[in-house]
């Protein structure tokens, strides 16, 4: 009986303890995501897109650099990984200056994606949850340019840590030719 008491009393705390920027979800659930990411991966040989998330997952497809970059939308993440469902590769020599390479679902491990920048010129903010009414932890200024490295994706936010702070912000910048000002 003592058991079934502990138990009971410490889930709440689990709840109450849950940061603010991270709704509890379902161990294998997927976080919905609608935003459009680089592929950052250095390997010569390709991003591997898997049918599950996991390393184990079969190889559905493999995004090989070509072109100027490539961008993949994402359409929601579980744990390390995110779904994806689209990619294409920027191309001055392709019809519109992009040609898709890839037009069905997998997924890729969060590592392998990122941006090019925040928006420095336009005051870019990093706020504590992935809405417009979220505290706003950091304003970037046209001077920062420290690495963003991705850590989550929510709806069309981010969360990117910048220096020593990690907030969500939904304006950054996919263009590898410009600073997107």
């Amino acid at each position: 009986m003592r058991i079934h008491l502990v138990i009971a009393a410490c889930m709440p705390l689990v709840a109450i303890g849950a940061p603010a920027d991270k709704a509890p979800v379902a161990p294998g659930a997927t976080v919905a995501c609608d935003v459009t990411l680089n592929v950052t991966d250095p390997d010569p040989k390709g991003l591997n897109v898997r049918a599950a998330p996991s390393t184990q997952g079969k190889i559905v497809a493999v995004l090989k650099p070509d072109g100027e970059w490539t961008s993949v939308h994402v359409t929601g993440q579980q744990g390390e990984w995110l779904s994806i469902d689209h990619a294409e590769t920027i191309d001055d020599n392709a019809k519109d200056g992009s040609r898709t390479v890839l037009d069905k679902p997998g997924w890729v491990h969060i590592s392998k994606l990122g941006i090019s920048e925040l928006f420095t010129g336009s005051g870019t903010v990093l706020r504590e949850k992935p809405a417009a009414d979220g505290k706003a932890l950091l304003r970037i200024k046209d001077e920062d340019s420290v690495p963003t490295p991705l850590l989550a994706c929510s709806g069309k936010y981010i969360k990117v840590r910048h220096g020593k702070v990690e907030g969500w912000t939904n304006t950054w910048c996919n263009n590898e030719r410009t600073t997107c000002s």
